[in-house]
């Protein structure tokens, strides 16, 4: 895991402030390169994981000495690619992965990427002709940021930060972002916050030649075709050895690997898979790490511990700190733009807490989107019964009681499920979708806003899927938007900004594939994560896997009542809303709303807090 950078008509002392700014992603070395004969620079901080030695350094060239790469991720294949090009004449200098890579593509341009299992970013530079390639994997683990800069150049990025030391940079606030981050409290690619820099999608990758405009395509997308009916048995049986290549793959490195452990099914089943394979590699047991919470709603030590002495791994409980608020103005440096889901705090302290002891650590996320874990889902499966009550039912009677539900802010959900679930079933299906993951609704968002049609990017991902099956919709959806521009983001994020390698093996395209081509009646047959907990089933007692699940976020509805309190006070007034362009009536009817304390606000309110904050760094940079 590292960081890289690039830029055409690239001044070395830019090159440096870049790899600079990406210091704290790779502390085991920097490097840059300018290519004499087309003036492209690409720049690499290295987080060293596999291969130790000099000889993983990057930017790293091809024998021939025409292709360069900058490369930031891991290839867990790549000692079977390292021996298929051996037998076709290849030869290597070191072990590390990066080699493998640039070989591949050097051998198969752009067709290499499919041969890939792994995360990555990556900028490969054809110094013949001066022309770029940057990808990025599958699901979007790995991010990557560009701009176009004045007379047809091009700038990249691990993040965004780097960018803002390149010159020519528009960085005037994209008011189109703006509406899609009050959305979906954060911005979905291709956007970013600043109007001249754009986020490559998950599976993409971007073409740039020397005075002409930039070429996006898409290389890989998830396809919930659903298409093989199997028993769930059959399906479980099927996928266990993919669950089992996916963790043994993630667990390669020369470095100290762990996990993080919440007691839930996801890192349980990955927690188990770990101490089986080093049991039979006869190595020591694998280390876990916990977080733990001083209010009852939100902690799963215990679960964690029972995981761990079942399983069998060298358990760890780390106790959350305290004031994790206080680390605000960090985790928007960290993102270089908004970012509203506040569970990216407790990412950042587990992994600055972890990193004492692992330098790589498994984790779950992937596995509500691939298996279908969120109770969401079924809420689209139940939409179609609930339309066929007559409307006078619905509109007059249940749907104005329902409203009146009132909503809790200790981390239980059920009531405010309830209520969005009546207020949206009645819609069609994506407009349906999308009230319940949209954090201000269309209609906060004009009065946020000052009138206009505000974009429903939720929605419009899911009529692109084309699917007719609501799970199928769902779950590809997802995994076009809230995987990649929310968890992936923030687990990015955080645990790089302590040089934590996070790695997932539930999102292993392989495993992806297979799941996706099961019908969702199978799927789904007995409710949320069918298959997994059919799976956990093989490894975990059944105390373990029927555990209701808590979700890992953090008590905001109490941080409001308290630490957050003054804040709130005093940031969030009308003179700090116009300096973000936010009229003051629709924050002053949000914040109202949320005071009068029968809506749980706690959200839309904190994502404002973020607003703020961030306006205030970019006005002192």
């Amino acid at each position: 895991m590292c960081g890289i950078a690039g830029l055409s008509a690239a001044r070395p002392e830019i090159l440096d402030e870049m790899v600079r700014r990406l210091a704290h992603r790779g502390p085991d070395g920097h490097g840059t390169f300018v290519c004499e004969r087309t003036g492209f620079g690409l720049a690499h901080a290295r987080l060293a994981v596999i291969d130790l030695t000099e000889g993983g350094r990057q930017p790293m060239h091809s024998p021939c000495g025409r292709w360069t790469i900058a490369f930031n991720g891991e290839i867990y294949n790549h000692a079977e690619l390292r021996l298929e090009l051996e037998g076709r004449g290849h030869t290597f200098r070191s072990s590390s992965d990066t080699e493998v890579l640039l070989a591949l593509l050097a051998e198969k341009g752009e067709a290499a990427l499919e041969r890939l299992v792994g995360m990555f970013a990556l900028a490969l530079l054809d110094r013949a002709d001066g022309s770029v390639l940057l990808a990025r994997d599958r699901v979007g683990i790995k991010p990557l940021v560009w701009a176009g800069l004045p007379g047809g150049g091009l700038a990249f990025a691990s993040e965004i930060k780097a960018l803002k030391a390149v010159p020519g940079v528009d960085l005037s606030l994209d008011r189109e972002a703006l509406s899609q981050f009050l959305a979906c409290l954060y911005v979905p690619a291709p956007y970013s916050i600043h109007a001249g820099i754009r986020k490559l999608a998950p599976g993409h990758l971007l073409r740039w030649k020397p005075g002409a405009a930039p070429e996006i395509a898409c290389w890989w997308r998830p396809a919930f075709t659903a298409e093989r009916a199997l028993s769930v048995d059959d399906a479980t049986e099927e996928l266990m050895p993919a669950l089992r290549d996916a963790v043994r793959s993630c667990m390669v490195a020369d470095v100290p690997v762990g996990c993080f452990l919440s007691g839930g099914i996801d890192s349980s089943v990955i927690a188990a898979l770990m101490a089986e394979a080093r049991r039979e590699q006869g190595a020591s047991a694998p280390a876990s790490f916990t977080m733990t919470f001083d209010e009852a709603a939100y902690d799963e030590r215990v679960a964690a511990r029972a995981v761990s002495d079942h399983v069998g791994t060298l358990h760890t409980e780390l106790p959350a700190s305290a004031r994790l608020v206080d680390g605000l103005e960090r985790m928007i440096a960290a993102f270089g733009e908004p970012f509203g889901n506040p569970t990216a705090l407790l990412i950042g302290d587990l992994s600055a807490k972890a990193r004492q002891h692992v330098t790589v650590a498994l984790v779950g996320d992937g596995g509500d989107e691939v298996f279908g874990g969120y109770p969401r889902y079924q809420g689209g499966l139940l939409a179609a019964k609930w339309r066929k009550i007559p409307a006078f039912l619905r509109n007059g009677l249940i749907e104005p009681i329902v409203a009146l539900l009132p909503e809790s802010t200790s981390g239980r959900h059920t009531w405010r499920r309830i209520r969005e679930f009546v207020a949206g079933a009645g819609l069609s299906d994506a407009e349906m979708y999308a009230s319940w993951v949209e954090y201000f609704d269309p209609a906060q968002r004009r009065a946020l806003l000052g009138g206009g049609t505000p974009p429903r990017p939720v929605a419009d991902i899911y009529r692109a899927t084309g699917r007719v099956h609501p799970l199928d919709a769902m779950q590809e959806t997802d995994l076009l938007s809230f995987l990649p521009g929310n968890l992936m983001a923030y687990g990015d994020a955080m645990s790089m900004m302590h040089a934590l390698e996070l790695r997932l093996p539930l999102l292993d395209h392989r495993l992806i594939e297979r799941v996706q081509a099961i019908s969702a009646a199978t799927r789904f047959q007995a409710g949320k994560k069918t298959l997994l907990k059919a799976a956990a089933r093989r490894l975990l007692p059944a105390e373990i896997v029927d555990r209701p699940k808590l979700g890992f976020n953090p008590p905001m509805g109490l941080w409001l009542k308290n630490e957050l309190a003054p804040m709130v006070a005093e940031r969030l007034i009308p003179a700090r809303m116009a300096d973000l362009g936010l009229e003051w009536k629709g924050v002053e009817a949000l914040l109202a709303e949320h005071r009068a304390g029968r809506r749980d606000l706690s959200l839309p309110v904190w994502a404002l807090l973020v607003l703020e904050r961030w306006q205030g760094l970019e006005a002192s940079a």
